[in-house]
């Protein structure tokens, strides 16, 4: 039988770089341990690997880093054999869950960065590879700024996007700075790598005078 696997059934936060073990509850037949009668697969396909046997142990050794966020099931085929040759009464198969470990980066931003003619009536949008937790995203970790200084609002999120919306109108034909900070994280406590900036130009939206006439009125 299979004494015990590592990572253990049902076991979640799984580190990407880890090895699949089972312990058997004695000696095997190396030669039945092999990548036909142990493999890992991610739902979709059984991943590339090496098998090790040593004592009473299995070792799966995958050929690179196991995927993010990802569910994997470990098989024993029953036709492993212990030393009489034995074998086991049916598969043991064990599931496990990888750990998230991506950072989340700003997909497209609301206006885009280099944009001019903006209206001075609008929201300041960011848009999120994932989702984010919400206590993270705050007048603090979301500005948006002039030559003067960050510029008064609220900040809300929903779905992926974090929306800045000003407390007043922008100003007329100015550049304003927006910037998401690192502070920011997604669901699995992963910050983005740096601060995430981006600038846009308001439009000219004041109607023009007549300063003066000659002759004066």
């Amino acid at each position: 039988t299979v004494s015990s696997a590592s990572p253990a059934n049902g076991a979640t936060g799984v580190a990407i770089n880890s090895a699949i073990t089972a312990t058997f509850s004695e000696a095997m037949q190396s030669s039945t341990i092999n990548t036909n009668t142990f493999t890992v697969s991610d739902g979709s396909n059984t991943i590339s690997g090496t098998v090790s046997y040593s004592g009473t142990t299995a070792t799966f050794t995958p050929s690179g880093n196991l995927s993010d966020s990802t569910t994997y099931t470990a098989r024993i085929a029953a036709g492993v054999k212990d030393l009489d040759g034995s074998t086991l009464a049916s598969d043991y198969t064990w599931s496990f869950t990888t750990v998230d470990t991506t950072r989340p980066t700003v997909s497209f931003t609301t206006p885009a960065d280099g944009d001019d003619g903006v209206a001075i009536n609008g929201a300041v949008t960011a848009t999120f590879s994932e989702a984010i937790q919400s206590s993270t995203i705050n007048t603090n970790t979301f500005t948006v700024s002039d030559s003067s200084g960050n510029v008064s609002g609220t900040v809300s999120y929903s779905g992926t996007t974090a929306t800045f919306t000003p407390s007043r109108n922008l100003s007329d034909s100015t550049i304003y700075t927006a910037k998401i900070t690192s502070r920011v994280k997604d669901i699995s406590g992963n910050a983005l790598a740096s601060d995430y900036t981006w600038s846009f130009t308001t439009g000219d939206f004041i109607a023009p005078t007549v300063s003066s006439t000659t002759p004066a009125s």
